[in-house]
C-alpha cells in the first residue's frame, strides 16, 4: 500500500510528512501557481477593477513611484514587469522610482537582477528605511493627534503605484488597502501600529481603517496592485484597479481556514529563500495560533539561517509586557516579529525547524526540531492535526 506524503518546500529545505486520516491540509492562498506575469499584468493593467485602463491615467510627463511591500511572492520580478510595461507605453526611465519596503539590501539586489534580466534602463531605486525622519513627508495627524509621515517619493510623486501582498487583516503587518502602511510609515508610526495589533486587535483594526484613509488618500493613491498568493508561496493572481476594490476582490479570494481547532498545527512557510525570514514565522505561528487548542502545539518550518538583534531578546526574562514594550521602542531589527512570538510562546510551546541550531533556538525560548521525523512523531502524539502551507498570509 503507498503511503500518502506530504513534500514541501521552504526555501532550499524540503519538508516530507507521513500523512494519516486525522490530518487536515489548509492553505489561504489559491492552490495552482502561475508565472507568466508579464501577461498576467497587461491583462489586469488593461482591464482593472473599477478604473480605467491604467496608462489613461498617466500623463508623458508624470512622475511614478512604484512601492513595493517587504513578503510579496516574486515581488522584485513583478515590479520589474511593471516598470517594463510603462516603458513600452511612453513613459521614460528617469521619470520612474521604485521604493522597497526592505531594508538589507536584500530586495534591492533582487530588483536590479530582475531588471537587468529584462534589459531594462537603470531605475532609481530607494530602500525605505522608517528610521530616517529626513526621508519621509508630513502628510497627517492621526485621531490622537500624532504625525504620520510617510517616504517623501511617495509623497512627491504624481502617480503612485502600490505593489502589495492579498493578506487577512488579523495577520501580523498585513498591508492597508492602499499598500502604504505600516510599510512606508516612519518609525513612530510603525510602533504606535504595532503595539495596537500587539494589545488590542479591535484597535488595531480600527487604527488599520483610518490610516489607510488618512495616509494613503493624502498622499493620492488612486490605484494599487494585489499579488494573491498561491499554496506554494508563489503567485495565482495579480489584481489591480482602484483601492477598496483590489483589496476586497483579492481578500476575498483567500481561503478561510475555517473556525476547528486543532491539537498540533505545523505552519510550513512555502516560497523562496527570500520568503524564509522571522516575519514570515511570526505570521505563520500567528495563522497557527488562530486554529490550535489552549494545550496545542505549534511547529513552524522555516529556512531562517540566523537570528537578528531584535529575535534576539527573545532571551530575555522580563515580562512579556514590559520587554515587549521596550523592544518596539529600540527600532531592532525584527522587534516587531520577536514581540508576536514572545507573546505566543507565553501560553503555549512553538517548535521551530530551520537552519539554526540546536543551542541557539533553546536560548530563544522556542523548542528545537532537528528533522521532520520529530515533526512525525509530534503529530503520532496528536487527535487532529493540521498542517498550514504558505502560512505566512
Amino acid at each position: 500500500m503507498t503511503e500518502d506524503v506530504l513534500v514541501a518546500n521552504a526555501g532550499n529545505l524540503e519538508i516530507r510528512l507521513r500523512l494519516t486520516p486525522n490530518v487536515r491540509i489548509v492553505s489561504h492562498g489559491r492552490k495552482e501557481s502561475k508565472n507568466q506575469y508579464a501577461q498576467m499584468l497587461q491583462d489586469t493593467l488593461e482591464n482593472p477593477i473599477d478604473f480605467p485602463s491604467l496608462m489613461l491615467a498617466i500623463l508623458e510627463d508624470d512622475q511614478i513611484a512604484i512601492a513595493l511591500e517587504e513578503g510579496v511572492p516574486d515581488g522584485e520580478r513583478i515590479a520589474a514587469h511593471l516598470i517594463e510595461y510603462l516603458l513600452q507605453h511612453g513613459t521614460r526611465a528617469e521619470n520612474i522610482c521604485l521604493i522597497l519596503a526592505g531594508r538589507d539590501g536584500r530586495s534591492q539586489k533582487l530588483a536590479e537582477a530582475a531588471i537587468r534580466h529584462l534589459s531594462l534602463p537603470t531605475i532609481r531605486i530607494v530602500c525605505h528605511d522608517p528610521n530616517q525622519i529626513d526621508s519621509h513627508a508630513y502628510v497627517a495627524a492621526s485621531e490622537t493627534a500624532d504625525a504620520i509621515y510617510v517616504q517623501r517619493e511617495l509623497v512627491d510623486a504624481d502617480v503612485v503605484i502600490p505593489i502589495y501582498c492579498a493578506r487577512i487583516s488579523e495577520c501580523p503587518y498585513a498591508s492597508d488597502l492602499f499598500g502604504i502602511s505600516p510599510s512606508f510609515t516612519d518609525t513612530e508610526t510603525q510602533y504606535r501600529w504595532s503595539k495596537a495589533w500587539l494589545e488590542d486587535n479591535i484597535t488595531h483594526l480600527h487604527q488599520h481603517e483610518k490610516l489607510s484613509q488618512e495616509a494613503g488618500w493624502l498622499v493620492g493613491i488612486h490605484f494599487t496592485i494585489a499579488v494573491v498568493p498561491s499554496l506554494d508561496g508563489h503567485v495565482s493572481e495579480i489584481l489591480a484597479g482602484k483601492p477598496q476594490s483590489v483589496f476586497e476582490r483579492s481578500t476575498a479570494s483567500l481561503v478561510n481556514l475555517g473556525e476547528e481547532i486543532y491539537d498540533l498545527v505545523i505552519a510550513v512557510v512555502d516560497g523562496s529563500e527570500e520568503q524564509q525570514d522571522w516575519m514570515s514565522i511570526a505570521r505563520a505561528a500567528s495563522q497557527a495560533e488562530i486554529l490550535c487548542r489552549p494545550e496545542g502545539r505549534i511547529v513552524v518550518c522555516c529556512n531562517v539561517k540566523h537570528t537578528t538583534r531584535g529575535i534576539r531578546d527573545l532571551a530575555s526574562d522580563a515580562p512579556t509586557e514590559e520587554a515587549n514594550r521596550r523592544l518596539l521602542q529600540s527600532h531592532f531589527p525584527d522587534s516587531f516579529p520577536a514581540a508576536v512570538l514572545r507573546t505566543i510562546r507565553d501560553h503555549r510551546t512553538i517548535y521551530l525547524l530551520s537552519s539554526i541550531q540546536v543551542a541557539e533556538t533553546e536560548k530563544l525560548g522556542l523548542a528545537y526540531v532537528q528533522s521532520a521525523d520529530l515533526i512525525d512523531h509530534l503529530m503520532q502524539q496528536a487527535e487532529r492535526v493540521c498542517i498550514i502551507r504558505g502560512a505566512q498570509y
